[in-house]
């Protein structure tokens, strides 16, 4: 009898269990009294890689000229027409009580805007918009119908709805912002104006993380009922169920606790952190359970049946642990700092899972009754009959199943070729839900709410940005950008000047245009800050006159289509290349870039986890032949996730991207169990197939019972209407279900076709 089970089954004693229990509620305490100081953060600012030189210039280009986020839209809409005498009273009415509001800079409507007209005698301030008397809105209506600029900007394509920009604090904060939303809702809920929409960053987050965390709680609440629902089908008694909800509801509690103690806020993506870790910590206890109750079966008392458990099952269950934290471990080649920490802090989860499971969940084992499936023989066991006719079938069919394998494999990669990287901004939100229909119904009425942004530099030292070359090369950009890229409501230093012009000029419309001689242009800018605001004309141009912005709004229509029409500008202005240098920047530009940068550094991470576990592989193995029979059934399942994402249209994104390496570590873990048993089974003298056939139906049965129980833990999050949750359930369940496959059909045949008969496992390894 081997001493180190006997030194095992020594300790398995009640009063080391009482030990262990008190050791673990004392911990218990200190990390549930944390939960008391939990802080949400969601800066999403934070999202920004940092090592990316293009968030550098963004940074610049926000210290030079100012937050380009920091606004909300807010439009109200008449049964008839917006120049309606009562409803812009009202509208009227609403914008001044938004002025009011903590933390608003500034409120521009059009109710409250002049146009300058300069004459000899001075500059007067010409309302667009007097709301006096009806024959005062009838002649401004026209003269704003005419004005396409203005038009555009604060009037609806059907002439029924008029917006209004609110700007607020720069870097406004979370709990400030939420703040300042409440305010608006409460003004807009006040208003007679029955139609009122808003948009903007400051709204978008507001209504997100509300939306968000509901869902995140009805999810975690969903997955333990269905984990609760399947551990009670496989154990059939009460304890089964108890037990293992609460070794994994205890991990979860710890991983909390203990990124509060550490002073760590929970993200938008560490929020996910339990859902995950309760789904995934499930893994270790029923393998651990299953292999208890068959040492029970075979007439062993509880301490035996845990030390074999221990012995048998402790490494095999040690390495899915390290493989399944490889896995979010690489989320650590990103340069977003929540995703690296959402990698780091799952992985740790996954460990304090596995501790958990082999110490608190031995001890109550010794402590309970011993379960009722124990008294029943395996051959009568519910999952006994059908593995073993399963096992029939693989052997009858091994010459066939290879191939099978491999036909997938190539439609999966012809499917594959339909992926493309690409992201939305409200991309998460359902297509349903009334705030993302309000974001499209701007889109369509008012030209979309995106932001674009444009940094103008001149590249001589003696140049200016107001030099009349420079300005005609600007406008001939600017012409292209707002008809080929369709960006809307452009502010620039040319929409600056033509306005300038105009003012000097009577204000009569045909002399929006830029001056005929470099002269007439340093007068008008001369006045620029006189006529337009110190304010305004510092958004716009720097100190030194050598930098400029343009920007305006424009419809989000993806990072795929953006990047393209990217390629296209890039393209038109090196052709008509001149005097001034241009650089794209901006939050939404950025998200683009780093969506796609992203993506491609979460791939190569999976590459990284695919090297490490087949390191871990070589050496426990210490055969190649078996490190590659442990991998191959691995690539199928991301394989097909990839063609399923490609059949069904799923873009290639950071949340998308995140689940490969993911399911890949959590995947593998099938692999390993099975090969664990049937090191063991080669070790005990068995031959190569009838050791194969004692692994795939003791392991088999936990294999397919806890990938049922991962899968109902992720497929629950199917039913969320965030895209981002909804696709990580359905990949992630799907790459399980399909790795299982891979591992109860392929696997054995592998093993069967390229290993020699009489092939053991070295003594050596697994020890």
């Amino acid at each position: 009898m081997d001493l180190s089970l006997d030194r095992i089954e020594r300790l398995m004693t009640r009063r080391n269990a009482w030990a262990v229990l008190s050791i673990l509620a004392v911990l218990t305490v200190v990390f549930g009294m944390a939960l008391r100081n939990v802080r949400l953060d969601h800066d999403f600012e934070r999202f920004f890689p940092t090592d990316d030189p293009e968030l550098d210039h963004y940074l610049a280009f926000r210290e030079r000229f100012g937050h380009d986020n920091d606004f909300l839209l807010v439009t109200a809409t008449n049964d008839g027409s917006a120049f309606e005498r009562g409803f812009l009273v009202a509208f009227d009415s609403l914008a001044g009580r938004l002025e009011r509001i903590k933390d608003v800079t500034e409120v521009i409507s059009i109710t409250r805007m002049s146009e300058p007209h300069v004459t000899p005698v001075g500059v007067f301030q010409v309302p667009w918009l007097r709301t006096a008397s009806d024959s005062t809105i009838m002649a401004d209506s026209a003269r704003i119908w005419q004005d396409e600029r203005v038009r555009s900007a604060f009037f609806s394509v059907d002439g029924r709805s008029i917006l209004l920009v609110v700007n607020t604090v720069h870097g406004i904060s979370k709990e400030r912002s939420d703040d300042l939303m409440s305010a608006v809702n409460a003004v807009t809920e006040g208003s007679t104006l029955g139609d009122i929409r808003i948009a903007g960053r400051i709204h978008g987050q507001y209504w997100y993380i509300q939306k968000m965390l509901r869902e995140l709680l009805l999810f975690f609440s969903v997955s333990v009922v269905l984990l609760s629902i399947f551990l009670f089908i496989g154990f059939r008694t009460a304890w089964g169920v108890v037990v293992p909800i609460g070794v994994v509801g205890l991990s979860v509690l710890w991983q909390v606790g203990m990124l509060t103690l550490m002073g760590k806020p929970l993200s938008i993506l560490t929020m996910l952190l339990p859902t995950i870790l309760f789904v995934v910590g499930m893994s270790d206890v029923v393998h651990i359970l299953e292999r208890y109750i068959e040492a029970l079966r075979l007439g062993h008392g509880k301490e035996r049946a845990l030390a074999i458990t221990y012995k048998e099952v402790g490494l095999a269950t040690t390495l899915t642990s390290i493989t399944t934290a490889i896995g979010f471990a690489t989320l650590l080649t990103s340069g977003i700092q929540p995703i690296r920490e959402f990698g780091v802090y799952t992985g740790i989860g996954v460990i304090l899972a596995f501790l958990l499971a082999f110490s608190l969940l031995p001890a109550v084992l010794l402590l309970v009754r011993t379960p009722v499936q124990a008294k029943t023989s395996e051959l009568k066991a519910t999952w006994y009959p059908m593995l073993h006719a399963l096992f029939q079938w693989v052997l009858r069919n091994r010459r066939r199943i290879p191939w099978y394998f491999g036909a997938l494999a190539v439609l999966c990669v012809i499917a594959m070729s339909n992926l493309k990287v690409n992201n939305y901004l409200l991309e998460d939100w359902p297509e349903d839900d009334p705030q993302k229909q309000d974001y499209y119904w701007f889109e369509d009425q008012f030209g979309g709410v995106r932001g674009f942004e444009m940094e103008i530099s001149v590249r001589s030292a003696d140049a200016n940005v107001w030099d009349l070359d420079a300005l005609r090369e600007m406008e001939a950009v600017q012409d292209w950008i707002e008809r080929e890229y369709k960006v809307r409501s452009i502010l620039s230093p040319v929409t600056v000047v033509k306005t300038l012009n105009k003012a000097f000029n009577g204000g009569g419309a045909a002399y929006y245009r830029l001056p005929d001689t470099q002269e007439e242009t340093f007068r008008l800018v001369k006045n620029t800050k006189a006529v337009s605001g110190r304010v305004a004309m510092d958004a716009l141009v720097s100190a030194d006159g050598r930098r400029a912005r343009l920007t305006g709004r424009m419809r989000d229509e993806g990072g795929y289509i953006h990047k393209q029409r990217n390629t296209e500008m890039d393209a038109w202005i090196s052709e008509h290349d001149g005097i001034l240098e241009y650089r794209q920047t901006g939050m939404a530009y950025l998200i683009d870039r780093n969506n796609e940068k992203l993506s491609a550094q979460l791939i190569g991470g999976l590459s990284i986890a695919f090297l490490l576990i087949g390191s871990i592989m070589a050496w426990v193995f210490r055969d190649l032949r078996m490190t590659v029979i442990s991998l191959v059934p691995n690539i199928f399942p991301l394989l097909f996730v990839a063609g399923t994402m490609g059949l069904f249209a799923i873009d290639l994104k950071v949340s998308t991207a995140i689940i490969f390496t993911i399911a890949f570590g959590i995947a593998v873990d099938d692999t390993i169990h099975l090969f664990g048993k049937l090191r063991i089974e080669l070790n005990k003298g068995k031959s190569l197939p009838y050791a194969m056939k004692r692994a795939f139906l003791s392991a088999g049965k936990a294999v397919l019972v806890t990938t049922i129980m991962l899968c109902s833990g992720f497929v629950a999050l199917i039913a969320s209407d965030f895209a981002s949750v909804h696709n990580m359930g359905f990949l992630v369940s799907i790459t399980l279900a399909f790795a299982v496959v891979a591992d109860l059909f392929l696997l054995p045949v592998l093993v069967l076709l390229l290993l020699p008969p009489k092939k053991a496992i070295p003594k050596g390894s697994l020890k």
